[in-house]
């Protein structure tokens, strides 16, 4: 596969005129909101929750990507992914910390190619690698056989 050296994204992002907004990224529209505890409507999702989304769908495509490189099948995968938020004096919210966990379904026979195509996905994924500097992620992989 040929990858390119340099890409470029960008969203167009329009406030509701209440208190939330779309998110346009050429066809696709993504709502958001402001949660109600912070008297928000609660409608969509926050942009806390898109973040998390984001990074958890970059580790997700990031395994798939080495999962067709080492021609490995896996029956099933999925992330759970949270952050910890803290309001801090004089600074305001700040985030903590992120966890992801990594659970895949595997037969037996691709049990430990599938727990490496995991690790490789957790040290390769670009978007948590650029932020990992400025808030720590835990990675946990559990990867189980029928």
């Amino acid at each position: 596969m040929n990858y390119q050296r340099e890409l470029i994204y960008s969203v167009e992002t329009i406030w509701d005129h209440g208190t939330g907004g779309n998110i346009r990224l050429g066809e696709y529209v993504i709502n958001f909101d402001t949660p109600a505890e912070f008297e928000g409507k609660g409608e969509a999702p926050c942009p806390d929750q898109l973040f998390l989304a984001a990074l958890s769908g970059c580790v997700l495509n990031t395994f798939i990507d080495f999962k067709k490189r080492l021609r490995v099948e896996a029956i099933d995968v999925k992330l759970e992914t949270s952050a910890t938020v803290k309001l801090i004096p004089r600074e305001g919210y700040r985030i903590k910390g992120i966890t992801i966990v990594i659970i895949i379904q595997s037969e037996k026979k691709f049990v430990e190619t599938n727990k490496r195509c995991a690790e490789l996905a957790c040290e390769y994924c670009h978007l948590t690698r650029s932020i990992e500097s400025a808030i720590p992620i835990e990675f946990k992989i559990n990867v189980e056989s029928n």
